[in-house]
């Protein structure tokens, strides 16, 4: 017996209930970020409680039925989907302006660090940010009240407290969360808590994950805040390990006046100055036009490498592949003393990913990429257009840039008439250095520098196993690894390398991510590389580190954005 029809009045109101969700923040059909949640999802809560949905039915039957409706010009109740509100304040594309915000974390009955807080009020009211301020406890009795409601602060940051989720635009300030400060890894368990949207936890430690979608979608967030109260821990292994951790620090969150987000992190010095980007605070005074020590960008994988990130990170023209200063790129508004290159190459011509696929080889063929000489000698171009006087370049060798020796182990190239000539040559370049006992000879350096007419001068080469230190006399920043081999022979990850014994800026895995001292940039190159299906945590992300040997990572934005 057919299913009979349901009553126009019950559709209506089943369209209303929707719709009133919209309102509400909760996001449309299929639109899985933005808002609270599902907007048909929580329709069909609030129709249950009132009686006007069976506990065992779903609305996404009655959804797709109207959407049939519509498309075939019948008459439908399918909601209106523009209604969506994203929840919380407006965004800035409403008012035309930039909103800014410094979110920062407190612990119950514990002192601020005075010149911290000092500085951090100063830079709010040099930049127009709202600074808000999440609490945590610690190590209440069992029978007492644990939240951050009813627990005591200093009156310094009493009137910044925020006890419930704060929404940022698209951004989510989840200061109710209340993490224990000792948390080994304070972001366990909440990769999904804010829905697919970037999210910001007060924490005393910092750290910062992506969390993976679908190829195709942005790369939520997720991070948390450094605290601008002072370390006050048991004298136990687990205080003691936090104590070591402890960050005097904020998170600066921006939204733009096209609502784009951006989020970076602030580390104080133990003087409680800090540097966010090109600005230093010291003392309550706000200085702007200041240098970075370095950037780490993001894995380049050349030829690859969309046109707007090119643009907005060293200002290259997609059409003539050559550089000029531009304010609104990276380098020249950050003016690095160093940049470091991770996975310069690509090799898409003999990737593992698909080495004896006829299929792709042709399409090799087909589009002019078949040439292996060719791609470097985009790298060596790349090198240069990227450059600057004022800064200096560094190649860490990494995993895609090796691919280039083992092609040249590999007999193949023997039959390749197009890459035959080549596989010679860098042979014979290595058999060359093997018989005059050249035990510095490495295959990658020497191919870039015979492409390059300056020869790589200028340009400082890292090969795997190597290492370059920045800021020796602040405890140091390993620089040199990129990442794909790990302590002891293990493969590369940075719960493996925070356990070496100095801080790493590293590459490799395209996500960014901040775990302890080890610090890792994303990618520059294609957020799909052919291989990486399903969800990726891939991000357009660059490791930025100070003269002070404080670091943050840059997120950006696919069309190349960076800051508000």
């Amino acid at each position: 017996m057919a299913t009979p029809p349901i009553p126009a009045t019950e559709s209506q109101h089943r369209k209303d209930t929707i719709e009133q969700a919209l309102r509400d923040g909760f996001n449309p059909y299929r639109v899985q970020r933005g808002g609270h949640g599902s907007a048909v999802r929580e329709a069909e809560r609030r129709l249950r409680e009132s009686g006007h949905l069976p506990s065992n039915s779903q609305l996404d039957h009655w959804v797709r039925r109207q959407e049939k409706e519509c498309a075939a010009g019948r008459p439908h109740f399918l909601p209106d989907w523009s209604l969506f509100q994203a929840p919380g304040i407006p965004p800035a594309a409403a008012s035309g302006t930039v909103r800014r915000f410094l979110l920062t974390a407190a612990q119950d009955d514990t002192v601020v660090h005075e010149r911290f807080w000092g500085n951090l009020n100063a830079y709010a009211a040099v930049i127009g940010a709202e600074i808000m301020v999440g609490g945590f406890t610690y190590q209440k009795g069992l029978y007492e009240d644990h939240r951050t409601l009813t627990a005591s602060y200093v009156p310094a940051v009493q009137p910044f407290l925020r006890h419930a989720p704060v929404d940022l635009g698209e951004v989510l300030f989840v200061a109710d969360v209340n993490i224990l400060p000792t948390a080994v890894d304070p972001l366990s368990g909440l990769d999904t808590h804010s829905r697919g949207r970037p999210a910001v936890f007060p924490h005393a430690k910092i750290r910062l994950k992506s969390v993976p979608t679908l190829v195709g979608d942005y790369t939520p967030v997720i991070m948390t805040t450094g605290a601008c109260t002072v370390e006050n821990y048991i004298q136990k292994k687990a205080g003691i390990k936090a104590r070591f951790h402890h960050v005097i620090g904020a998170t600066v969150v921006e939204i733009d006046a096209a609502g784009r987000w951006f989020m970076r992190t602030i580390s104080a010095a133990a003087d409680g100055s800090f540097q966010d980007l090109d600005a230093i605070v010291v003392d309550g005074r706000v200085s702007r036009g200041n240098r970075v020590k370095a950037i780490t960008w993001g894995d380049i994988h050349v030829g690859t490498v969309p046109d707007p990130i090119a643009a907005l990170s060293w200002g290259i023209d997609p059409d003539t592949g050559l550089s000029a200063a531009r304010a609104d790129a990276v380098i020249d508004a950050l003016r690095p003393e160093y940049q470091f290159f991770h996975d310069l190459l690509d090799f898409p011509q003999s990737s593992r990913h698909t080495d004896g696929d006829p299929h792709h080889w042709f399409e090799m063929v087909t589009t002019g990429r078949a040439s292996m000489q060719d791609h470097v000698a985009d790298g060596a171009r790349f090198l240069r257009a990227a450059g600057r006087e004022f800064c200096r370049s560094v190649v860490v060798e990494s995993n895609h840039d090796e691919r280039l020796a083992r092609w040249m182990r590999e007999p193949g190239g023997r039959s390749d008439p197009i890459n035959l000539r080549y596989w010679h040559e860098c042979n014979l370049a290595q058999a060359h250095a093997t018989e005059h006992g050249d035990a510095d000879f490495n295959l990658v350096r020497w191919a870039l520098a015979r492409e390059d007419p300056a020869a790589l001068a200028g340009i400082d080469f890292v090969p795997v196993g190597g290492s370059f230190v920045l800021c020796q006399d602040r405890g140091g920043i390993e620089c040199g690894p990129h990442g794909h081999l790990g302590p002891n022979g293990s493969r590369g990850a940075p719960q493996a390398h925070k356990r070496t014994a100095s801080r790493m800026n590293i590459g490799h895995l395209h996500a960014p991510e901040i775990v302890d001292g080890v610090y890792v940039a994303g990618v520059n190159g294609s957020l799909d590389q052919g291989y990486n299906k399903g969800a990726s945590s891939w991000a357009h992300a660059d490791i930025v580190t100070y003269g002070n040997a404080k670091r943050t990572i840059l997120i950006k934005s696919r069309d190349g954005a960076w800051r508000a």
